[in-house]
């Protein structure tokens, strides 16, 4: 099921070429053309970049080509790469390693293995999304979690609460400022470090002062 909408969306997809106009990018161009892609060529990569691309063929050498990495640095959300690469040289591999490339199209271009590697490169980009997704979701989770363990000990500390009681202060709070708990916990660990920075001021203060 995951093949076949990755291949009806087909269509839909803006396709950015960076690659020299030559033969191979000619080829590529007519090949995306049949399959239905909405594509474009640019070359030399411009600096400023308005039109936002799903999907990306990038030229790999043994030399990384600072446009194309500019590229790269500038595009927010990354899009689908497909490098395109000549030859098997040591340098060309980590180049396509270190670009993270989802798929690679051999040179020179023929009019099979164009929709393979679009196919593959959407696959594998898909992926890797869902699991930066899945990844961020846990990191939430996990920060969340130190941060209310965080705030149930400052109210168990200031109001001598019990584990649960602070908790149940947590919610309730939350449901009477409509708030969520997320909000009402960074609250209470900002307000806590705002205390706590007064009284060492105030302390030192003190000290300076001699009293």
């Amino acid at each position: 099921m995951e093949h076949d909408e990755i291949i009806d969306r087909l269509r839909v997809l803006n396709v950015l070429v960076l690659h020299p106009r030559d033969g191979d990018a000619e080829e590529l161009l007519q090949q995306l053309n049949r399959i239905g892609c909405r594509a474009q060529a640019i070359w030399p990569p411009p600096r400023n970049f308005t039109d936002k691309a799903d999907l990306t063929f990038i030229e790999v050498r043994e030399k990384p080509h600072e446009g194309i990495n500019n590229y790269l640095m500038l595009t927010e959300d990354r899009p689908t790469l497909i490098g395109m690469a000549g030859y098997e040289s040591p340098s060309v591999l980590q180049n396509l390693i270190d670009l993270q490339v989802d798929s690679v199209l051999a040179k020179p271009v023929r009019p099979y293995g164009v929709l393979s590697s679009i196919v593959i490169a959407r696959r594998n980009w898909q992926q890797n999304k869902r699991q930066e997704k899945l990844i961020t979701k846990l990191k939430n989770k996990v920060e969340n979690s130190h941060k209310m363990n965080e705030a149930k000990i400052v109210l168990m500390q200031i109001h001598d609460l019990s584990e649960d009681q602070a908790y149940k202060a947590i919610r309730h709070q939350a449901m009477a400022s409509r708030k969520t708990i997320a909000e009402v916990v960074q609250l209470i660990i900002e307000s806590n470090a705002l205390l706590s920075n007064f009284i060492a001021k105030k302390n030192l203060d003190g000290e300076e002062r001699g009293d």
